[in-house]
């Protein structure tokens, strides 16, 4: 977060008053004092003015160039301001002050080498003062030097312990380190200093919503906004907690608001593009996505959250080519290859999915989400042993990683061997226990078992207890019918939607199930035509799929 350049004005216009006027004439010492009169109401153009006489009647005036500087730092005028401040230091090159704020305005105009040199000469000229350190920690922090920023930071509160300015800047740099108990220890103190820092309280908002507190975070980026109602990063920030909190309309609003206030905000737009997305708004949210891409074209993340846009719509090879230009711009974050793969997997291209895999976890060696996709795509090509062993990896990579053991569970279960089987699939229940495909297949693996009457009565109990959901809904029906509760006719009919594609899933996963049923009912001749038909919905991505396409195999086999 970069500070406002109207941040430390009354600071400047403090510390120039300490700049004392050379004997002159009385014309331009009256113009001088007006325009510093000027500057305390803030009545920065009628300043400028007033300096802008008193610079005529006396060109080696020096200390008006500084206070023009000043006041045309505080108008948004930067080059006005830098050039004000070497004509200063030109005419008095030990006069710190000058430097220093030449300083700060090079790192607001973005030359932060400039602004670091400026205001090292400001600390050789002003040792004991602190704001040339406070102005080289900005500095150093806008240049991602962070540990020379904190050490700033921290020198400047030594010389001036009151310095709120100081410890709401080394907050930031706290946060960027990943220090955020630091981070919200610093804007603590900066707010007891000063209560109605905008700053201490945004960043204190963002150091929040780091850690997850999204109420606090809220609260925080609400207190900026009535202290400063133009902080863009206020809104933005506050839009990402309210995402998080699952509000999407506030999100969107306050993203909406941050783009008014900065319109060339590539963040902003990226923030409301997901939002829209999880409203299932897809083409507002790579329409945002574009426009900050057209803002910002080397933002990689931008291409990857509208590869995930694309990828939703169907659009597969949309999809893969921003993925790839993410990569083309950061090629060392495992994020875009592993996005990119699940997108060769839906489109068929399971070679090219697992190699992307594969980079990702060059990578990001430890990323048990990449392991558990590359091992759903050899599952895919047919090779379960390394479907299996990237299950194991995924699983050793975060033991509670409840999918990695459903999936190892369903290649047990495909391969009949249901004792495995029910192992991890209670193992997913246990880490998730409201994941009801679990304790279906907890319930199926235990009726291949021989314990079908009991697991059934088990599953009864689950359903009569279970606080989410409605009973008219898909899922409780899936249960229904394996407690016995419903019969197939019933069932079957209740798989039909209006919906085609929802229709085609409930009838893959429906017949699957049927299919089961008659299976251990010894009823094989129906069991065969149930799982043909789950097959025939074409639903290849979907685990009961993939199961009565074993089941089918297994009962072909039997017969031969």
């Amino acid at each position: 977060m970069k500070r406002a350049p109207k941040r430390r004005l009354s600071l400047m216009i403090s510390l120039v008053l300490g700049l004392a006027a050379t004997s002159c004439s009385d014309s331009a010492t009256d113009y001088f004092k007006r325009g510093c009169a000027k500057m305390d109401k803030r009545d920065l153009d009628g300043a400028i003015a007033d300096f802008n006489t008193a610079i005529e009647r006396k060109p080696d005036y020096a200390v008006s160039y500084v206070r023009r500087g000043v006041a045309k730092a505080g108008v948004g005028d930067l080059d006005g301001a830098i050039s004000d401040y070497s004509k200063a230091i030109e005419l008095r090159p030990t006069a710190g002050t000058a430097w220093v704020l030449r300083g700060g305005a090079r790192e607001y105009n973005g030359d932060l080498d400039g602004a670091i040199a400026d205001c090292t000469k400001g600390i050789e000229l002003m040792p004991g003062d602190a704001l040339p350190y406070a102005e080289r920690g900005d500095a150093r922090n806008a240049k991602g030097d962070l540990d020379g920023a904190i050490a700033d930071y921290t020198k400047a509160i030594e010389l001036k312990a009151d310095d709120a300015n100081a410890y709401a800047g080394r907050g930031i740099a706290r946060q960027s380190k990943g220090d955020l108990d630091g981070a919200i220890s610093d804007c603590n103190k900066a707010i007891e200093l000063k209560p109605v820092d905008p700053i201490a309280y945004s960043t204190r908002g963002a150091v929040k919503l780091a850690k997850g507190d999204l109420d606090g975070a809220i609260a925080d980026c609400t207190k900026a906004i009535e202290l400063k109602p133009d902080d863009a990063v206020a809104y933005s920030n506050r839009g990402r907690a309210r995402r998080a909190k699952g509000d999407l309309d506030g999100a969107i609003a306050d993203c909406a608001k941050a783009i008014e206030i900065t319109p060339d905000d590539a963040i902003a737009y990226v923030n409301r593009g997901i939002a829209k997305k999880g409203k299932g708004d897809l083409d507002g949210a790579i329409s945002d996505y574009t426009k900050a891409i057209d803002l910002k074209p080397d933002g990689a993340s931008s291409y990857v959250n509208r590869g995930i846009a694309k990828k939703t719509k169907g659009d597969l090879d949309g999809a893969i080519a921003d993925y790839t230009l993410a990569i083309e711009l950061k090629a060392t974050d495992a994020a875009p290859y592993r996005d990119r793969g699940l997108a060769r997997k839906a489109k068929g291209d399971l070679d090219g999915a697992i190699v992307d895999y594969t980079l990702a976890l060059e990578l990001k060696p430890n990323d048990a989400v990449a392991y558990r996709d590359r091992g759903l795509a050899r599952k895919a090509k047919g090779d379960l042993d390394g479907a299996t062993t990237d299950y194991a990896k995924a699983i050793e990579a975060n033991p509670k990683y409840d999918w990695a053991y459903y999936d190892r569970g369903c290649l047990h279960y495909d391969a009949r061997d249901f004792t495995n089987a029910l192992v991890d699939y209670r193992k997913v229940v246990e880490l998730n226990r409201t994941n009801d495909y679990a304790r279906f297949r907890v319930c199926m693996s235990r009726g291949r078992l021989g314990e079908m009457e009991a697991a059934a009565k088990d599953l009864q109990e689950y359903l009569s207890g279970r606080v989410y959901g409605k009973m008219e809904d898909w899922v409780s029906k899936i249960g229904q019918f394996l407690a016995g509760q419903l019969g197939d006719p019933e069932f079957l009919a209740a798989a039909k939607n209006a919906d085609p594609k929802k229709e085609a899933g409930q009838l893959c996963e429906a017949y699957f199930y049927a299919g089961t049923k008659r299976l251990l009912a010894g009823d094989n001749a129906t069991a065969t035509d149930y799982f043909q038909k789950s097959i025939a919905t074409d639903m290849k991505d979907y685990y009961e799929y993939a199961s009565a396409v074993a089941e089918l195999k297994f009962l072909k086999g039997q017969a031969q």
